[in-house]
């Protein structure tokens, strides 16, 4: 909702929320470092930005590796038995939890174990 400011053109919300946490009496001045406070403090931040860059590119390479792993065993799996190929790529329409999964848990069930039960 785009209001018209008194000069006629359209204020965008986005700009009005900027500039109401800009310069609203309640938010703190910028910070004003000396010349070597500031070197220090753009040092640790470039430090910090390049750590973080150097974990996202090793967590992508990870992901890649795990891909090509996925795709070469799958890949296997067709050579080796189109059929069983065929049925780990299909596309499911039952997707219900599975029943016979238990949450784990620290603690044994109360019930024990149930011998009776049969797949159904």
């Amino acid at each position: 909702m785009a209001k018209k400011s008194k000069k006629g053109a359209p204020t965008d919300i986005r700009v009005r929320l900027i500039r109401y946490s800009l310069y609203h009496p309640r938010t703190p001045r910028p910070l004003r470092f000396g010349t070597m406070r500031m070197l220090r403090h753009w040092t640790i931040h470039r430090a910090w930005k390049l750590f973080q860059a150097a974990q996202r590119k090793e967590r992508e390479h990870e992901l890649e590796r795990q891909y090509n792993k996925m795709r070469d065993a799958c890949e296997e799996l067709r050579l080796t038995s189109q059929g069983l190929y065929e049925r780990a790529v299909a596309k499911s329409t039952f997707r219900y939890p599975i029943v016979e999964f238990r949450i784990p848990t620290d603690t044994p069930a109360k019930g024990g174990w149930n011998h009776e039960w049969k797949r159904g």
